[in-house]
């Protein structure tokens, strides 16, 4: 009889083990299915180790974004052919190494570093020294993943040499950490435009435009992605809005005659001001 009441216990154990492995099983596909990637701190650091390690294959190849030249050595953003380019490419390699094992470090550059940082990018940018600029934009994004700035700038670096691909990726990474952002939204916008996608060019436009609708840039980015798209509402909206802002404005005029010419082509009755009949 005191053996039994020994086995209960240990029964009991058993039962609830069996039953513990039971609900494990049934819930494994679920736990499988888990997506890391649904955890905003881990896409920020997965996106840093993306553009880092995009940026390391494009310097093993001795391109960036496709722009190579000179037997595969000089690249758009390297300033001397020869020996002295291979030394510098060597020495971003061994650079980037580095950033990519501190890539989980946040916040470890102070606001007045990140604002030299960036502005230094802006001014190579300008000066066609591409390589350099982007491994400041990325040192940025390092140890900042959620700036605006640094991942825009890095975008349109992208932009203006015509990869077109990491020029989305960029922006649209950007724009989920900032849906709102005027700039970035034109961005995409210009983005579009180079690809002759003008009705995506006016849908970012137009985002830009509905937080900033003062900025001329901006209306005139607008009203042109709207003509090309023959997206007659959106043009007068934005003529509409571009002679609020500026009345002087000489391109209003020219606008104004394009969108007839369109709705003329299009078989549509003229643009009638319903003021104007009162």
């Amino acid at each position: 009889m005191n053996i039994l009441w020994w086995l209960i216990p240990v029964i009991i154990i058993v039962l609830s083990l069996g039953v513990i492995i039971v609900v494990f099983w049934e819930k494994l596909p679920q736990l499988r299915k888990l997506d890391v990637e649904s955890i905003p701190k881990e896409q920020m650091r997965q996106m840093k180790e993306k553009l880092i390690m995009q940026r390391l294959d494009r310097m093993r190849s001795n391109k960036l974004g496709g722009v190579g030249k000179a037997a595969g050595v000089a690249v758009k953003g390297v300033s001397k052919l020869g020996r002295r380019a291979v030394q510098r490419l060597y020495a971003l390699e061994q650079y980037y190494q580095k950033v990519k094992q501190e890539t989980d470090g946040e916040g470890t550059t102070d606001p007045e570093t990140v604002k030299r940082l960036l502005n230094e990018a802006e001014e190579l940018v300008r000066a066609e020294e591409y390589i350099p600029a982007e491994k400041k934009y990325i040192e940025v994004i390092s140890h900042h993943p959620k700036n605006v700035a640094a991942y825009e700038g890095l975008g349109n670096l992208y932009l203006e040499i015509k990869s077109y691909d990491q020029a989305r990726e960029t922006f649209l990474f950007t724009l989920r950490i900032a849906p709102d952002d005027a700039s970035v939204n034109m961005s995409m916008a210009e983005l579009e435009t180079d690809l002759k996608n003008h009705a995506k060019a006016c849908e970012f436009a137009k985002k830009a435009v509905d937080k900033r609708p003062g900025n001329p840039k901006y209306l005139d980015m607008y009203i042109e992605s709207a003509l090309a798209a023959k997206l007659f509402a959106e043009a007068d909206q934005g003529i509409e809005l571009l002679e609020q802002v500026n009345p002087e404005n000489q391109k209003i005029g020219d606008f104004k005659e394009r969108l007839q010419g369109l709705r003329d082509s299009a078989g549509e009755k003229p643009f009638v001001d319903p003021s104007q009949t009162e």
